[in-house]
């Protein structure tokens, strides 16, 4: 078995001339120009002519059909091998693209997202991005086996811009080896040269820059819920949702299946942003365009479509929401009480006293950190210790359903300190109910806020307070839930205040539809 390295065209093999073995005569076939053939004969060189008559349209096989109207090529080719085929390095190629071409449409039939992994910090002017597992919307496979840093310094940003930290499919070679000349070239002439052998399929991390209008007067306090919330919204109204859009007062009357679209080159990993000032903090944002991978392209858009929430975006907004909470309350998750200062400032007055060297003192003062981190320096609970307005903590909007830290103690006074809390988070237009549940009832209740709007803490939104209850001695969890309420009313037919509910026979149809103004806004 011989290969050659073909060039980047394709090409780099010449087959070696062949003497003539029937000098005496040959026959040959043509096609002609409709479906008939014709058969010829020549003499001396083996060389036959021939024509052909025909009434039909014949075309050649190609990678598009197979000459038939019926038949229609989709970019998957292998290689047909027989015996006497002369092998090159362009067959062995096309089987690997072949397998790779293959490989690809399963992976983009199940559908893009964050597999595992690709954690996205920043420090120092850095951007550092670990390891990870990922999948194109194409069916490129992402896959990265170390950290990778990514320097800051000198990135301007536009009015209003941010960037998205995004991976994308990249490749190399490496190694070096000797080629050994082409079939028809002596094998020893030494000509010395030599080919990469090997290819690597990696992945690149890469900033896209991208503008949120507005983004530039929000105050950095509100900023990254403020880009959330926008981003969300923006999310949501991308596949065109029927509800949501110019045909929300009348039924659509387009359900095409959804067809082939350009695609993106690669995965969101975070949102990178740098907050207005002289200081110039630079911050990120998983969730807000990291969405790890769920449901196959259809349903995804048959559920966008109908005004629904995928799963993988759901739990986005719900993460973002977590994890945003964890960072402005404390790496613990427990919130740190207000008396907590004086305890610190006792602390490293008994350190002081002490006469420590410098090793011992940064010993302790590490140790310090660690139990303030741990939520270890706390006195007794108050009713509303440690806690501040979620708007004052940086939100104007919370998702449909999510996670309160709460510290009640679980004494005679529990009951008071966590609606006080609770209160205290939530703010006083929020029509709240109380609700003690099951554990699964609250992962239940959750999960059932799915396709509900989300929440803004300066309306009259109804929401449900789930406390969790893991036994009939009551609730000793340290967390509540909270979720949208539904907002249906229901009444039997016939009702009087069915009709008085529909509009009291004042008019036969609503003449506004009631949806999310700011969806119709953007």
């Amino acid at each position: 078995m011989t290969t050659t390295e073909p060039s980047a065209a394709g090409a780099g093999f010449t087959a070696c001339e062949q003497p003539t073995t029937d000098p005496g005569h040959g026959s040959g076939s043509s096609l002609g120009t409709g479906a008939g053939t014709g058969t010829g004969s020549g003499n001396g060189n083996g060389n036959g002519n021939g024509n052909g008559n025909g009434n039909g349209q014949v075309s050649e096989p190609g990678p598009d059909s197979d000459g038939t109207e019926a038949t229609a090529g989709g970019g998957l080719e292998q290689v047909n091998f027989f015996d006497g085929l002369f092998l090159r390095a362009e067959h062995l190629n096309r089987v690997q693209d072949h397998a790779r071409a293959l490989a690809e449409s399963v992976g983009e039939a199940a559908g893009p997202g964050v597999v595992e992994g690709f954690t996205v910090t920043v420090s120092d002017a850095t951007l550092h991005v670990g390891a990870g597992h990922a999948v194109t919307a194409s069916g490129v496979l992402l896959r990265s086996d170390r950290l990778v840093t990514l320097p800051l310094a000198g990135l301007t940003r536009a009015a209003h811009g941010f960037w998205w930290v995004e991976a994308v499919p990249a490749s190399w070679q490496y190694g070096e080896a000797p080629v050994q000349g082409a079939s028809c070239d002596d094998p020893c002439s030494g000509s010395g040269t030599t080919k990469r052998q090997y290819e690597v399929q990696g992945v690149r991390i890469r900033l896209t820059e991208a503008t949120a209008p507005g983004l530039d007067g929000q105050q950095p306090r509100w900023l990254r819920n403020w880009l959330a919330s926008w981003h969300f919204g923006q999310e949501r109204l991308a596949a065109g949702p029927w509800p949501y859009g110019d045909e929300v007062a009348n039924l659509t009357r387009s359900w095409a299946p959804p067809q082939p679209t350009a695609k993106p080159e690669g995965v969101r990993l975070a949102a990178l942003f740098q907050h207005r000032g002289p200081a110039k903090v630079w911050e990120t944002d998983t969730w807000i365009a990291r969405r790890d991978r769920g449901a196959p392209p259809p349903e995804r858009y048959w559920q966008a479509r109908l005004g629904m929430r995928p799963w993988d975006v759901f739990i986005a907004q719900v993460l973002q929401f977590q994890d945003q909470f964890a960072d402005v309350t404390g790496a613990s998750g427990r919130l740190v009480p207000s008396g907590t200062p004086d305890l610190v400032a006792r602390e490293l007055k008994r350190i002081q006293a002490e006469g420590l060297t410098k090793a011992k003192l940064i010993e302790k003062v590490d140790r310090l950190i660690k139990d303030i981190d741990a939520g270890e320096l706390t006195g007794p609970p108050a009713a509303d210790e440690g806690v501040r307005p979620l708007h004052d903590l940086g939100f104007d909007e919370l998702p449909p359903a999510g996670y309160l830290s709460v510290t009640h103690g679980g004494d005679d006074g529990a009951w008071e300190r966590l609606t006080s809390q609770v209160e205290t988070y939530l703010g006083d237009q929020l029509r709240k109910r109380y609700c003690f549940c099951a554990l699964p009832d609250v992962a239940q209740a959750v999960q059932e806020a799915r396709h509900r709007d989300r929440i803004r803490l300066s309306e009259q939104v109804e929401v449900d307070i789930l406390i969790p209850v893991a036994n009939s001695r009551g609730s000793n969890a340290q967390w509540v839930a909270f979720a949208r309420r539904d907002q249906r009313r229901c009444y039997d037919e016939g009702e009087p205040r069915l009709r008085e509910a529909f509009g009291g026979g004042e008019r036969e149809v609503p003449t506004v539809a009631v949806v999310d103004e700011r969806l119709t806004e953007q």
